[in-house]
């Protein structure tokens, strides 16, 4: 059984066929202070992983910009209103 060649995935193919997804991004404050990266989105929010076992439910209109990373218009001490538990399930669409 061969081992696929894993060091050649063309990470621009995965882009163009999802080129709307947050999924993975950075997600940041408009302070410029690391929140986490999204793990998942729902129509109408995005799940936020960060450190320290943090997990955030972002509402999508506190996105004031997407690059290559996610900016929420709020300070960093704000994203805690929005912190859940880790263990919670994740929010379905």
């Amino acid at each position: 059984m061969a081992i696929p060649d894993t060091t050649r995935i063309d990470l621009a193919t995965y882009e163009g066929k999802y080129p709307t997804s947050l999924f993975n991004k950075g997600v940041r404050t408009q302070d410029e202070e690391h929140v986490g990266h999204v793990i998942k989105e729902t129509g109408t929010r995005i799940i936020v992983d960060g450190h320290f076992d943090y997990r955030f439910v972002v509402p999508k209109e506190k996105i004031i910009a997407v690059g290559r990373n996610v900016i929420l218009g709020m300070r960093f001490n704000d994203v805690f209103a929005y912190r859940v538990s880790r263990n919670d399930p994740l929010p379905e669409d």
